[in-house]
């Protein structure tokens, strides 16, 4: 984005998380953000799951990231 400044802000320290690591894990999040379009649209037919537990729903979305991962890391 030629001429144009953005502020990224985080609740982390310099210690834990470094400026530079912070534009990094701001850029791998589009990543993340298409890896959620790509299997939500009807080429991969994953269905909707209800789950009614927060522990359950971050177990489910760390599965898909995980799967999603293991079958674009192989169709490479």
């Amino acid at each position: 984005m030629d001429g144009l400044y953005i502020i990224i802000r985080t609740s982390l320290d310099e210690k834990t998380l470094s400026a530079t690591d912070t534009v990094k894990a701001d850029k791998n999040l589009s990543q993340v953000k298409q890896a959620f379009r790509s299997y939500k649209t009807v080429y991969l037919k994953v269905r909707l799951i209800y789950h009614y537990t927060a522990e359950r729903v971050k177990a489910h979305i760390f599965l898909c990231m995980l799967s999603y991962y293991y079958v674009e890391s192989h169709m490479r």
